[in-house]
């Protein structure tokens, strides 16, 4: 869970970081898991076999978690866009990854894990692994059509809130377009090209700051629901 899991997974994270976390989270959760655990198999196979279904069960719901992290990430990214800011992906110290990102992309994703650390997201994670072990016992856990269906009802939300989170700036920035194109047919001395690109950055950041608000209180009201979301996926991974 801890290596897809948003904060957690981050790339940034040192792997020596993450493991010394899951270490620390074994260490704490292994006195009331053991309590439960029924007898382990005695051959090999079937003993990775149940440990293959176990990181199963964290990768599924670390990788619904960043889920909603991703929307954020393409909601920045039509914004960035649409307003001419391809070429800064492209020389991007932040970026210790070696992948091209978004400006706007890296800045609704800070906004984000502010949010989520300020609601105490991070806790979510810690409750789901105890949940896990009560929900899904050892060796129990099925990949299912319902698994799936639960996990595409998920990734389809969250598309949705991204294309929501990024519908102000992209209508008016499609508006300056319509405009533009028109200022072109009626003065045609009018380099277009030129002016285009100054015109739509500095209407896309003003859009952006007006909508600023409405996208805090949208990524507000979705990582709210992320608990509930890992909640319910937990009761569909049963066999």
């Amino acid at each position: 869970m801890l290596l897809f899991a948003p904060i957690f997974g981050n790339a940034n994270i040192p792997l020596q970081i993450r493991v010394a976390i899951s270490l620390m989270f074994t260490f704490i959760l292994y006195p009331t898991v053991i309590k439960s655990s029924p007898a382990f198999p005695s051959d090999i196979a079937s003993y990775m076999f149940l440990v293959i279904k176990e990181v199963a069960i964290g990768a599924v719901i670390g990788f619904v978690a960043s889920i909603i992290f991703a929307s954020f990430t393409m909601a920045g990214y039509l914004i960035s866009n649409q307003m001419g800011l391809d070429t800064a992906a492209i020389v991007d110290p932040s970026s210790e990854t070696g992948e091209e990102e978004q400006s706007i992309s890296i800045f609704y994703n800070m906004i984000a894990l502010l949010i989520f650390l300020s609601i105490n997201g991070h806790h979510w994670f810690i409750n789901t692994t105890v949940q896990s072990f009560e929900k899904i016992p050892f060796g129990s856990f099925q990949y299912t059509a319902v698994t799936l269906s639960k996990i595409l009802t998920v990734f389809k939300t969250f598309f949705v809130m991204g294309i929501k989170i990024s519908a102000p700036s992209l209508v008016v920035l499609l508006l300056t377009v319509v405009v533009l194109g028109l200022m072109t047919k009626v003065a045609q001395e009018i380099n277009v090209f030129i002016v285009a690109f100054p015109i739509k950055i500095l209407i896309g950041f003003f859009i952006l700051m007006v909508s600023l608000p409405f996208a805090i209180n949208a990524m507000m009201s979705y990582l709210v629901s992320l608990e509930n979301s890992m909640a319910s996926l937990l009761s569909v991974m049963r066999g």
